[in-house]
């Protein structure tokens, strides 16, 4: 039999006291008869239930990921051309900003054919006034030539003999031109060298990492020359499964807790997911990005992000002392009452 009653806040449940009852039988014989004794009463069992109560609470579920933190950009700083490294400027933990030099190779051979470069672009430049100044002289001798054959004073050899000079001049000019576009691309390509022997940094970050010092002699495809990593934003990677993805969106908060500080906890976002399953895992990659302004974040701490899904605002809650058992079932409470004004209770938990 389970007992109602109406409670006040704060609600408890008073002891209750469960009594069972089941009648027996007995049976005996005495000389071959045989005859039903009455039932006799069992003796009651009671079920202490502690009084406890119900409150109301914020209640929320969450998704939660670790792994280790890396910057949002880090990029590394290679050589583009073999060479001596003249100079390496920075230093692990020194912050460099966008173009800033970090290093640059010998540039006494590379400068060289930058000025043979110039000169031959000099050279052509001359070349071609040339060959303009000869396209004029054997225009004129052209029209003249013209002229003089419709007025019957010249003969049609000489006439044949200047269009010639004239088309050859022509020509000339033509080829000057484009020894001098030549000259000047090959100009541009000895100015490119010449800037990829001055490395800078293409972010704004720290140096995470140095391989060479000044004097080693390096080549494409070798070890950065240093690495460049932007830590005013970190990053959590993790993949989730596609019941745990299709309850994220992009731009939901998520609390951040890392192992090297304990008991600090970063604010972070959901910042993107993956609108495609790894075929490997059948796992949607997702990113937490956590703002790292004030450095207290550094590359490779592992922690973990907890993402809230779904919240439940003052929620009516009952302990677990409220539910106890008997014969192995659980036993059910029904309890009403008032928990706080305007909340009324009639829940079984």
């Amino acid at each position: 039999m389970i007992m109602r009653r109406r409670f006040r806040s704060p609600l408890r449940l008073l002891p209750w006291t469960i009594a069972l009852g089941a009648p027996f039988l007995a049976g005996g014989c005495r000389g071959g008869d045989t005859t039903a004794s009455a039932a006799a009463p069992v003796p009651e069992q009671r079920v202490d239930v502690p009084a406890t109560t119900a409150r109301l609470v914020d209640l929320e579920a969450v998704l939660q990921i670790s792994g280790s933190l890396s910057p949002q950009a880090r990029v590394a700083v290679a050589a583009k051309l073999p060479g001596t490294l003249s100079r390496v400027v920075v230093q692990i933990g020194d912050r460099v900003r966008i173009g800033q030099v970090v290093a640059a190779f010998d540039r006494r051979e590379i400068d060289a054919q930058v000025d043979a470069a110039v000169a031959s672009v000099n050279v052509a430049h001359a070349a071609l006034e040339a060959a303009e100044a000869n396209l004029a002289n054997a225009a004129l001798e052209h029209e003249r030539a013209t002229n003089l054959f419709e007025k019957g004073a010249l003969p049609r050899q000489r006439l044949d003999g200047a269009e010639t000079a004239h088309r050859a001049a022509s020509a000339q000019r033509n080829l000057a031109r484009a020894n001098l576009e030549q000259a000047e691309a090959a100009l541009r390509r000895a100015r490119e060298v010449q800037r990829d022997a001055t490395l800078t940094s293409p972010i704004e970050g720290v140096i995470v990492e140095r391989n060479y010092d000044a004097g080693n002699l390096i080549s494409p495809g070798d070890k950065p020359v240093v690495v460049v990593a932007d830590l005013r934003v970190m990053k959590l990677q993790a993949g989730v499964s596609e019941l745990e993805a299709g309850r994220l969106r992009a731009g939901m908060p998520a609390r951040v807790a890392v192992q090297a500080r304990p008991g600090d906890v970063f604010q972070g976002r959901l910042a993107a997911i993956a609108p495609e399953v790894d075929a490997r895992n059948r796992h949607f990659a997702i990113e937490v990005r956590i703002d790292n302004k004030n450095g207290a974040l550094l590359s490779g701490m592992y922690g973990s992000a907890t993402i809230p899904v779904a919240r439940a605002v003052q929620a009516i809650t009952v302990p677990r002392e409220a539910i106890t058992t008997r014969e192995g079932r659980r036993q059910v409470l029904k309890i009403e009452g008032d928990v706080a004004p305007g909340v009324k209770v009639n829940a079984v938990q």
